[in-house]
């Protein structure tokens, strides 16, 4: 009697954690993914099928329970098993929670002339964007509902965010040096009277 009130109490097992990468395409997407693990204490290989949520996050948990390691007494659970997404960065799109922000190249003629192009979504399809003529750089067009969705709110999505870039010509041909400086030489606007005005104050 007095060894069995000496028994250790069932004691549960330790968590084990893992980061498992996914691309920014699997997280706005959703995916599973058979993950390899070692329990540590018997050295054995196990392995598990993770279910990934349209719109992971990057850092965010899931939680196998019971498949941590053993306990260290006979009759305690296993420890859990505990993931943490990596969001991998991908070339063109840029996740950030539930809104997904993309940077759209666009010449310095497209942008004072406005023009419109076909851009890609993170859904796949394809959109017409229309630029207005004398569109600046860092211009921003958001497209509500766009955006990834929310695994913790069924039927609610993040934005999408495109940036326009403007982007300046290297190298020019002859004519084309030709035609800019006809225009520049031609151009009466006054770009830098706030400069002037505000850098006289402190002369």
């Amino acid at each position: 009697a007095y060894a069995n009130s000496r028994r250790r109490a069932p004691q549960k097992g330790r968590d084990l954690t893992i980061t498992l990468p996914i691309s920014s395409q699997e997280a706005f997407r959703g995916c599973a993914k058979t993950v390899r693990y070692k329990i540590s204490s018997t050295q054995e290989s196990q392995t598990i099928e993770v279910h990934i949520p349209a719109g992971a996050q990057n850092g965010a948990r899931l939680r196998y329970k019971g498949r941590g390691e053993y306990s260290p007494t006979p009759d305690g659970a296993r420890g859990d098993l505990v993931i943490t997404t990596r969001v991998l960065d991908d070339p063109l799109f840029h996740l950030d929670k539930q809104d997904v922000h993309m940077d759209l190249p666009v010449s310095i003629f497209e942008a004072a002339l406005g023009t419109e192009v076909l851009i890609p979504t993170p859904s796949g399809k394809e959109l017409k964007l229309k630029i207005p003529a004398g569109t600046g750089d860092s211009k921003t067009f958001r497209f509500k509902g766009l955006g990834a969705p929310s695994p913790k709110h069924e039927n609610a999505r993040g934005s999408f965010y495109v940036h326009v870039r403007l982007q300046t010509p290297m190298h020019l041909s002859d004519k084309e040096r030709e035609s800019l400086e006809h225009l520049r030489d031609n151009d009466t606007r006054d770009y830098r009277k706030d400069v002037e005005a505000h850098g006289s104050a402190w002369k």
